[in-house]
């Protein structure tokens, strides 16, 4: 079983644990499109609503379903509150995260231009581009 599949296997058990008051997701969905993360974190909320839910993620993103963000770096907290608020003001290290994953998600990932990448002997290999191919 892989590390992403052992985790969705913990959540799952954690689902059916009734009087749950404080959950806590440590990269709970990573493996999975950002569709199926959504739809197992709009799950989540639902089903412990009344209980305390941390959800510790690189996938900014998603974050701004949650009512507070707590922003770390090295270690530290540097910025709570809201997802509004913090978006709100131009110099928010949250702002900032979310604006690059925008970025990334936008121009690398929606790129038309792909690579063919390969390990050969232990070295990554790129495919030619030929005239007229992308």
């Amino acid at each position: 079983m892989s590390g992403g599949e052992g985790q969705r296997v913990r959540f799952g058990r954690a689902l059916a644990r009734p009087g749950v008051r404080l959950v806590i997701l440590d990269e709970p969905f990573r493996g999975l499109d950002r569709e199926q993360r959504r739809a197992l974190l709009v799950h989540a909320c639902q089903r412990w609503r009344a209980a305390t839910l941390l959800c510790i993620t690189h996938d900014v993103g998603a974050t701004q379903a949650f009512d507070r963000v707590l922003v770390l770096d090295g270690g530290r907290v540097v910025e709570h509150g809201t997802p509004a608020d913090l978006m709100a003001c131009p110099d928010s290290h949250y702002r900032a995260m979310l604006e690059a994953e925008a970025l990334v998600r936008e121009g690398l990932w929606s790129s038309a231009v792909w690579r063919r990448l390969w390990l050969a002997d232990g070295r990554l290999a790129e495919a030619q581009r030929h005239e007229g191919t992308s």
